[in-house]
């Protein structure tokens, strides 16, 4: 037999489709100029099959690598990294498409589509991403299947049969794989560089940055209660404290000016540290499970005095959470808070003291003035609080559109405009505080959220995000005060997107989100569905942890050991197999028995009746010649309906369309076949 080593037309269709499928995912992080290089190679791909063009010579392709390889350099700084080695990955399948003539060429760029197509999860892994992962790798297979097929460029839709029907029938050991193995997590981590600065919160705050978030509404976290959802008005999600004021921005206190020897977060198995003893937790703790975004930054989210159960968070000397390492993908991790507490209520060192009453030197003078005034006015702190708050309930105004402040921002804001965001409420607050002497701090993070009625469960978008204050109040310690609640009460109580949903800055970012839409009834129901269906997917398929897999396995099995997996990893196994091997017996049976096995039955039957029964076990060809022998008259008729119905029962796996057009004959010379009626044969 003669070896063909060329690729057939059906295989390199396939192939040239699944390029084109594998290559797509990645056009919006890849250098346009990878983009364009991969058109013109398709084009002279084609244009070579076509009989047009000819295969570049040797020393094109090596210009081409090299020109390639000096690009990746220029565009990306670096050959090291997540994205240049994805770019120098496609553009080596796509510089082999002009140099693929053999069948062992395709073999090779089939296996590099494969890896191709799996990095795309590295960059997102939810549902819609892992369906379309595994139809690319469906047509992947496909052009494998016809690159290995002798007939398969005369029917392509064969081959795309086959590849789908060969993933399919893996899918049930993949599950039963995914449900058994013992989860041990990611073996490596690998940070998106092109993503790093997308995030919502930032660690500094100035006047105006969380106005513009409202323009965002991509999701920042959902939180799954195990009990009833705490009202609106108490969701005040911590991120950040931001104690330090250079006159304008808002910045993080630095490690020493909390503790003397610097240590401000105290790890899982560590020593305890003195100051989880300056939080007086009091009545019962909500507990919840948070699904963060990446954000490309190591603080969480939670609400007051949290307790994280994960062994890679923290818990630091401001009374929040931080992860070791940077959060570059989906992050679940679960929370108990005690919404009642009192925040180190004990008399502040001195030294704390001044830290959160620093103020620049020359910085807003008129609410200096004003503070100091009031401060002796006013005989306590919390009367002076109240006060503070009244005035702004009088006069100000809650804007998605503020003035742009200059350098005294807590001056121009409480004396000129009085219009603004929750930032330029939070920081004059905490100005005029610290002026009258009282400490504050700035707080951010989100507040509020959207419920969803699907599962009962809040999503927590960027638009939600919040700035509030925190003062600290001689045996009460550190209070939450939010100025945006005395003059916007509503944004508090019913959340910002039921509130300001009709404004023109709101989602002016996203113009395609649904979210814009929810104020319509299907459009709104339809969003939170697809929100839900990717909730659940990462929780139950991209969040299967070692305590859900114990969980599951505990509830199949009853009780967890060796022989009990190992008899069910068996057992299952053997059912898939067996189902699978009679599917396909059963397809093969049902395909001869399409019509084929009818006709000839009914040929043997209208014999019979002239006389010439066949015997049992007789094959075809014998009791052909038998009964040619005995009804010469017959012999044309006999031998051609036998001839047909064996190349249509037997020739179907070698040529296919011959298969179906010797069932028509067969069908249409047994229906004029008719030796008891004196009507011999007709075609």
């Amino acid at each position: 037999m003669k070896l063909v080593y060329q690729i057939p037309r059906n295989s390199l269709a396939w192939l040239l489709g699944a390029y084109v499928l594998v290559i797509a995912p990645h056009v919006g992080r890849l250098p346009i100029w990878i983009t364009l290089a991969g058109v013109v190679a398709l084009g002279w791909r084609i244009q070579v099959h076509r009989g047009l063009w000819s295969f570049p010579p040797r020393w094109v392709r090596y210009l081409l690598a090299g020109i390639c390889g000096a690009g990746l350099i220029v565009g990306y700084g670096r050959l090291l990294g997540l994205e240049p080695m994805v770019a120098l990955l496609i553009i080596g399948f796509t510089l082999k498409l002009l140099e693929m003539y053999q069948r062992r060429d395709a073999i090779l760029v089939i296996y590099l589509a494969y890896f191709i197509v799996a990095t795309q999860l590295i960059f997102d892994q939810g549902i819609a991403s892992t369906a379309y992962v595994f139809g690319a790798a469906m047509v992947v297979t496909t052009a494998l299947m016809g690159l290995n097929q002798s007939s398969g460029h005369l029917r392509p839709w064969r081959s795309l049969k086959l590849g789908g029907g060969l993933l399919l029938q893996a899918l049930p050991i993949m599950l039963l794989l995914f449900i058994l193995m013992p989860r041990i997590g990611a073996l490596w981590s690998v940070p998106s560089q092109q993503q790093a600065g997308k995030t919502g919160v930032s660690d500094t705050m100035t006047p105006g940055n969380f106005s513009k978030l409202t323009r965002s509404g991509e999701l920042a976290f959902r939180v799954a209660f195990d009990g009833e959802i705490p009202p609106q008005e108490s969701l005040y999600w911590r991120g950040l404290v931001l104690s330090r004021f250079d006159g304008r921005t808002w910045s993080q206190a630095q490690p020493f000016d909390y503790a003397r020897d610097g240590t401000v977060v105290q790890w899982p198995g560590s020593a305890p540290v003195k100051w989880e003893s300056l939080v007086e937790r009091r009545g019962d703790g909500v507990s919840y499970e948070v699904i963060m975004e990446a954000s490309h930054q190591p603080w969480l989210y939670a609400l007051a005095t949290p307790r994280a159960s994960n062994r890679d968070i923290g818990f630091t000397r401001d009374f929040r959470l931080v992860k070791r390492l940077p959060i570059d993908s989906r992050y679940k991790y679960t929370v108990t808070s005690w919404l009642e507490h009192a925040a180190e209520p004990q008399t502040l060192p001195e030294w704390r003291y001044r830290n959160e009453t620093r103020l620049p030197g020359d910085s807003n003078p008129r609410t200096r003035a004003m503070a100091e005034r009031w401060a002796a006015e006013e005989s306590s702190s919390r009367a002076l609080v109240a006060r503070v708050l009244n005035f702004y309930n009088r006069t100000f105004t809650y804007t998605l559109k503020p003035p742009v402040l200059g350098r005294h921002t807590a001056d121009e804001f409480l004396f000129d405009s009085q219009r603004g965001f929750c930032e330029h409420f939070a920081n004059s607050f905490v100005v005029f505080m610290r002026a009258a002497g009282i400490p504050a701090r700035v707080v951010v993070g989100y507040q509020g959220g959207e419920i969803s009625p699907l599962q009962n469960y809040v999503l927590v978008h960027q638009f939600d995000a919040h700035a509030w204050a925190e003062v600290w109040l001689e045996g009460s310690g550190w209070q939450r005060v939010d100025p945006t609640a005395a003059v916007a009460p509503e944004r508090i109580e019913r959340g910002f997107q039921s509130v300001f949903s009709e404004q023109s800055g709101f989602l002016a970012d996203s113009l395609f989100s649904l979210v814009r839409y929810s104020n319509v009834g299907f459009v709104n129901w339809f969003r939170l569905q697809l929100d839900y269906m990717d909730y659940a997917w990462y929780r139950y398929v991209l969040g299967y942890d070692n305590q859900l897999q114990v969980d599951l396995l505990t509830r199949l099995l009853g009780k967890l050991d060796a022989m009990r997996m190992v008899v069910f990893f068996l057992g299952c196994s053997g059912v898939i197999l067996l189902a699978i091997c009679w599917f396909s017996m059963w397809r093969y049976v049902a395909k001869r028995d399409d019509g084929v096995a009818a006709s000839y039955a009914k040929f043997c039957k209208r014999l019979a009746a002239a006389g010439l029964e066949r015997k049992a076990g007789e094959v075809p060809a014998a009791f052909a010649a038998r009964a040619s022998e005995q009804r010469p008259d017959l012999r044309a008729a006999i031998d051609h309906i036998t001839q047909s119905f064996c190349v249509a029962a037997y020739a179907g796996d070698i040529v296919p369309e011959l298969q179906q057009q010797q069932a028509r004959e067969l069908k249409t010379a047994v229906s004029g076949f008719r030796p008891g009626r004196g009507v011999i044969y007709k075609r």
